[in-house]
């Protein structure tokens, strides 16, 4: 049914025009004030804004043009290597409809068009995966349990809830970035510094949760706990689903080892086969001393 409704959506006909006076109810934004209404809003205070990301629909126009430009072409090779800034980091402005998924895929389909590239491995993760996460949302009763999950998965952590546990970490350990692992250190302050953790580590950083917790509910509850806290993209179906895949949801069992039971692990010595570790590394650690991107 794709062909049916990847297609421009018709434009609204107004019918009649309003004549009622909401000015009571418009709040003047502009650059000057915007710090002023930002601290009266009744929010957590000590969350800093985002070093990367700036809200709105200009800021969303930008990103998209600037993920055709410059990193369509790359996106199949290089999407899983954090350090060649080849996704999207559309996710922000999906979630705050700031721009539609629509409007993305149409404009990635025509740019791939003219310029002859091939957008299929992205247009998968913006339209079958993002589905599959918000039907999964859609009629899961409880999208934030881990009795939602698959039966082979809960059997797993059943089976295993009792394996030796070795580190264990709490949850401000957690949100500390106070692990005896420098990358997962670096995967938790890309969260509190940019909002959003690079796709590819967030999966670390969510198998090393439930590696590295005293059981696999709680590891649930950090994972949610800092997603809410902290990332721009929370709150969202592809968070939820996301983070309880780190759980065998939407996925098949692997070999069976420690702790994880039957569902699927990832390691440093992976990570470091896959991908440029030292790198992302150096690049978060740059972030967190200047609080500057390096393209700024």
């Amino acid at each position: 049914m794709l062909a049916e409704f990847l297609r421009p959506v018709p434009a609204v006909k107004l019918r009649r025009r309003c004549r009622e006076n909401f000015g009571e109810l418009h709040t003047e934004v502009t650059a000057r004030n915007v710090a002023e209404l930002v601290a009266s809003c009744d929010i957590d205070h000590s969350i800093r804004t985002s070093v990367t990301f700036h809200g709105g629909r200009r800021a969303a126009e930008a990103t998209l043009q600037r993920f055709l430009v410059e990193r369509l072409r790359r996106y199949a090779r290089d999407k899983n290597e954090p350090s060649a800034h080849a996704t999207s980091d559309l996710s922000p402005y999906l979630h705050y409809g700031h721009m539609s998924s629509l409007e993305v895929a149409l404009a990635v389909r025509e740019h791939a068009r003219k310029h002859k590239l091939i957008a299929d491995e992205f247009l998968e993760e913006l339209i079958v995966r993002r589905e599959l996460a918000f039907n999964f949302c859609r009629y899961a009763e409880r999208y934030t349990m881990l009795d939602v999950l698959p039966d082979w998965a809960q059997q797993t952590i059943a089976k295993h809830r009792n394996d030796a546990r070795d580190p264990v970490y709490t949850r401000e350990q957690f949100e500390g970035a106070a692990t005896h692992d420098d990358l997962w250190n670096a995967t938790q302050h890309e969260l509190r510094l940019r909002g959003k953790i690079h796709g590819y580590y967030r999966m670390y950083w969510g198998k090393k949760i439930l590696e590295w917790s005293a059981s696999a509910g709680e590891a649930l509850a950090t994972m949610l706990y800092l997603h809410d806290r902290y990332a721009l993209d929370g709150d969202d179906p592809n968070t939820y689903t996301n983070i309880l895949w780190c759980f065998g949801l939407h996925d098949r069992p692997w070999p069976e080892r420690p702790v994880y039971g039957t569902i699927r692990s990832m390691v440093r010595s992976g990570m470091e086969r896959k991908t440029d570790v030292g790198a992302y590394i150096r690049e978060i650690g740059q972030l967190e001393r200047t609080g500057k991107e390096l393209t700024a």
